[in-house]
């Protein structure tokens, strides 16, 4: 081995300065042509990772894109159910609050047509009795004349409420038979 160097370095010494030049020369060039190659390679990756970094961000903007017209979307579907509900209820609500109603319109009348039957009078000339009949009680106990005075006034409120309660049956009667008449 020894020989094999000393043969290489008598060479070496031996090589003419152009053919130096020329290896070195040779080695610049191959040196400069993998730099070329290397720049070449990370401009690539440069390329790959702005391309890369386009996509990402590109990817990103469409998911929130999307979540933003999804959530929207689901708001306004949410809203629209919300607000058949509330029109669903609303109109149970009518419809309940219109039964009672007409049921206690029922009532009413069953019970006006019961207090005319009595002695074929009706409600008013029957309050008219009582209180003729209290108004000729002259109690001497105080007690007794402010229980008096308390159904008497009781017996007024009642006769009022009665009447605004029939006149305005009576008017609610011609109201739904104009509207009958009327279309």
């Amino acid at each position: 081995m020894s020989e094999k160097k000393t043969s290489d370095s008598q060479e070496n010494n031996n090589d003419s300065p152009d053919e130096r030049m020329h290896l070195l020369s040779k080695s610049l060039n191959t040196l400069s042509s993998e730099l070329e190659m290397v720049k070449k390679s990370v401009q690539k990756r440069r390329n790959e990772n702005t391309t890369l970094k386009v996509l990402f961000y590109t990817g990103m903007f469409v998911l929130l894109a999307g979540f933003l017209y999804s959530n929207s979307v689901l708001q306004r579907a949410h809203m629209r159910s919300l607000e058949k509900n509330f029109f669903s209820v609303e109109q149970r609500l009518y419809q309940d609050i219109n039964q009672i109603k007409i049921n206690l319109e029922l009532k009413v009348q069953h019970l006006q047509k019961q207090l005319k039957q009595i002695d074929g009078t009706d409600i008013f000339t029957i309050l008219s009795h009582m209180d003729f009949a209290i108004s000729q009680v002259h109690p001497k106990q105080e007690k007794t004349i402010m229980l008096i005075n308390q159904v008497r006034l009781d017996i007024d409120e009642f006769s009022r409420l009665l009447r605004e309660e029939i006149s305005s049956h009576k008017a609610r009667k011609i109201i739904d038979k104009n509207e009958v008449i009327e279309p």
